[in-house]
């Protein structure tokens, strides 16, 4: 370049006249503005220039080329040498550094500077900082390129088209119309790949949606491939401009699988529903208590005629109150489960109000918006809680023949001193009648305690579910079978922790029979005599302990299983219906026994009750 400069004195008013240009121009202005002479070297800068590239205009003096970096700086020269060959101002783009050594893209236009006669003295060289353009020209190409990358290797088919001609398709469209590489798929017409039902509809939703200018909602369309398969696919719609020109983009799916399992869901939940329907066991499905579906025969259970007598209602409503908490641990339980859990006896109340014996078990179909949907298979047993009750009272009677000679020894002693009393009193004096007869009547009463025990097992009593204290209950029944226990030199010792009250949930009556039938074995088992232990103790909060332990003849193991089956049984004159009695009754009350015994050492039977805190 410096063969190109023609060596020529600098004119006398050459500062003069930079100085009134700077004054008119360079410090009235934004851009970065710098005056290099014909070698490169900086002569003046501006206020913009400063502050662009963090040098005052001393410090930048005789210092243009080092504000490009290295490898710019042949090129910057040859530029230079152009502008003075050309008599031309020259824009171009390079790197340009800042005093604090940072690198940045700039937009520079030199520009040739000449004197009075027409002869260039030095170059004006404007620099516009163009690294967020170029940075946002860089991303703008990056995002183009991951976009049509991702467009390409899309798995899910997508089609442009323009003027209603295909204009682009990606590789999983050319898949999914059944087309090669090498088909002529782009400028066919959109429309013959819509099935011809659908066609017009289709038209009319494109035309809505360039009318709208947004993207359609999700639509399902059937499709013939070009080998005329019918195939089911869900399209999204949405405006672009391709290539400069108003297009559609579809962005597709092929559902045709899931179409077709959906097909077979609905077929298999009619076969399920029918199935449901017929069952010969009442069947409810319900979810956070409200009655979701019931079965015909689930309608009759509850008197109903129609479901919608039914469906909508809290379940509560057809429970007897008693069970309620009893409900609500149940669906509890059922949720932590992938199984049915076991039948529980309770008592339904039907549309009408009547009560229903049932059983209950229930298991989790699935889960709807993270709650559980609960199906309950329901049996009517009130024809078997009729035969049971049957049962208890034939057992019963059958208990009152066994205690009869045993009451009739203890009333005969009351009776025995009452006549001699009465003997007594005929020739007593006053005073000592009246002593008299204070032992009279506790000898009465004792009788009439007696008789009143013996009549409530021996009538029949409805089921009446009361909150009783268990110790109370025992304590009866040790005393009404104290006389049999004598007459067979047994002792029953009942051990139970004074003050404390064991409140369970149930019937009196039948909770009696349970341990008369229990203590009235344990007794038949020891002809010779022996003792009779019971203890009543807590298990946790929630629940009891009843252990009866007799030093008895005791049952071979291999009977155990059989212990509580109708009809089996140990005794030669007996019935075979006493346990199972109260294997039923402690069932009924969510109790649970359990019978351990040895030939030879006795038997212990252990009763579990939920207590009432």
């Amino acid at each position: 370049m410096d063969e190109l400069i023609e060596s020529k004195p600098i004119p006398t008013n050459w500062m003069q006249q930079i100085n009134q240009l700077f004054e008119v121009c360079f410090n009235h202005t934004n851009a970065s503005v710098a005056v290099i002479d014909l070698h490169h070297q900086i002569v003046h800068v501006n206020k913009a220039y400063e502050n662009m590239f963090g040098w005052t205009n001393d410090e930048v003096f005789e210092k243009c080329l080092k504000t490009v970096p290295a490898h710019e700086v042949e090129r910057v020269k040859n530029i230079h040498s152009h502008v003075i060959l050309h008599d031309k101002a020259q824009s171009y783009e390079a790197h340009k550094l800042r005093k604090n050594g940072d690198s940045f893209c700039a937009s520079m236009t030199v520009s040739p500077l000449k004197d009075s006669e027409g002869h260039i003295f030095a170059f004006v060289e404007v620099v516009k900082d163009i690294s967020d353009r170029r940075m946002e020209v860089v991303k703008l190409k990056e995002s183009e390129e991951r976009y049509r990358t991702l467009v390409e290797l899309s798995p899910e088919p997508i089609f442009v088209y323009s003027d209603s001609k295909i204009v682009y398709a990606n590789q999983a469209a050319f898949k999914l119309v059944g087309a090669r590489s090498d088909d002529r798929l782009l400028e066919k017409l959109t429309l013959e790949f819509i099935h011809p039902d659908e066609r017009n509809e289709f038209e009319s939703q494109i035309a809505h949606l360039l009318k709208e200018n947004k993207p359609s909602d999700i639509f399902e369309k059937r499709i013939l491939r070009m080998d005329n398969q019918l195939i089911n696919v869900e399209i999204r719609a949405v405006p672009v401009e391709y290539f400069g020109k108003p297009s559609i983009q579809l962005l597709c799916r092929d559902i045709t699988h899931r179409k077709v399992m959906e097909s077979i869901v609905r077929e298999r939940d009619e076969e399920y529903r029918r199935m449901l329907k017929l069952l010969p066991e009442p069947i409810i499905v319900h979810q956070e208590s409200i009655i979701c579906y019931i079965n015909d025969i689930g309608l009759r259970l509850l008197g109903a005629q129609d479901p919608s007598e039914i469906i909508g209602r809290n379940m509560f409503e057809f429970v007897h109150s008693d069970f309620h908490e009893t409900i609500k641990e149940r669906v509890k339980a059922v949720s932590l489960v992938d199984n049915y859990i076991p039948f529980i006896e309770l008592k339904l109340l039907g549309l009408h109000g009547n009560p229903i014996a049932i059983e209950a078990s229930s298991v989790v179909l699935h889960n709807y918006l993270e709650r559980p949907v609960i199906q309950t298979v329901l049996r009517d047993i009130s024809d078997r809680k009729t035969a049971e009750e049957l049962l208890r009272q034939s057992e019963k009677l059958s208990v009152v023949g066994q205690l009869a000679a045993g009451i009739a020894h203890e009333i005969r002693n009351p009776l025995t001193s009452l006549v001699g009393f009465l003997q007594l009193i005929r020739s007593a004096p006053p005073q000592k009648r009246l002593e008299y007869a204070d032992i009279m009547l506790a000898e009465l009463n004792r009788i009439n305690g007696i008789v009143n025990e013996f009549m409530l097992i021996s009538k029949p009593q409805s089921s009446k579910i009361e909150v009783k204290n268990i110790s109370d209950i025992i304590s009866n029944v040790v005393s009404l079978l104290q006389p049999q226990a004598l007459l067979h030199n047994v002792e029953i010792q009942f051990e139970s922790i004074e003050d404390t009250v064991y409140r369970v949930k149930g019937d009196e009556g039948q909770l009696k029979q349970v341990f008369i039938n229990l203590l009235k074995n344990s007794l038949e088992a020891m002809p010779t005599g022996g003792k009779i232990d019971i203890v009543l103790q807590r298990l946790g909060k929630r629940r009891i302990s009843i252990r009866l332990k007799d030093n008895g003849v005791g049952v071979a193991e291999e009977l155990l299983p059989r212990l509580g089956d109708p009809f089996f049984t140990t005794k030669e004159e007996g019935t075979g219906l006493g346990l199972m009695v109260c294997c039923r009754i402690i069932e009924a009350h969510q109790g649970s026994i359990r019978i351990q015994s040895k030939v030879g050492e006795g038997t212990a039977i252990e009763i579990e009750l939920p207590c009432v805190l």
